[in-house]
């Protein structure tokens, strides 16, 4: 077992169950979010644990994450670029291998250079810049901060972000890839 939660996307065909966290979102650039260090931070900081074993919970995780508020057009394509090269990767890494995405992640327990740890810095590299981030802010400080900045917008009925892509993206079928796993039909 791996401490990282690893999302991938799954055909509408596969019908999860209760052990099965689903995030119903089909965008490149909302996946590149969810498998960002940022969102891996802050389930660390707010997950429940089981038994010991850390447990993702959509109330206290992800109804609380905040996403970044005004990313540019540039920044979106670029995040969901980065997202689609990790899950590519991810793929061919497998497939060379005879790997599960599990046994593909404990590679990054170990030391030295790692093609995936490469690709998941250039997608958090581009999820910080999408947030406005900089290079050395605290991750959950700069996080915990913005959720309450948007609470307190919220409680005023100002509009905030929520999660997914931005409504202002002008093409968000260019963001929308069909790499997800598929029910075998042999």
């Amino acid at each position: 077992m791996t401490k990282r939660p690893i999302f991938e996307f799954i055909s509408s065909e596969i019908r999860p169950n209760a052990a099965l966290i689903v995030f119903p979102m089909p965008d490149d650039f909302s996946y590149g979010i969810l498998q960002s260090n940022m969102h891996f931070e802050w389930f660390m900081a707010r997950c429940s644990t089981l038994k010991g074993d850390y447990r993702y919970t959509s109330d206290t995780v992800f109804d609380t994450f905040p996403w970044p508020q005004s990313p540019t057009n540039k920044q979106i394509e670029v995040l969901a670029a980065a997202a689609v090269a990790l899950r590519a990767l991810r793929r061919e890494i497998m497939t060379k291998h005879g790997w599960s995405l599990r046994e593909l992640y404990r590679t990054l327990e170990t030391p030295g250079t790692n093609p995936l740890r490469t690709a998941h810095e250039t997608l958090d590299k581009a999820v910080r810049e999408a947030y406005g981030m900089k290079p050395k802010d605290d991750i959950l400080e700069f996080l915990l901060k913005l959720n309450l900045e948007l609470a307190e917008k919220e409680s005023q009925g100002e509009p905030i972000q929520g999660p997914g892509l931005p409504e202002s993206y002008p093409d968000p079928a260019k963001l929308v890839t069909d790499d997800c796993i598929r029910v075998d039909s042999n």
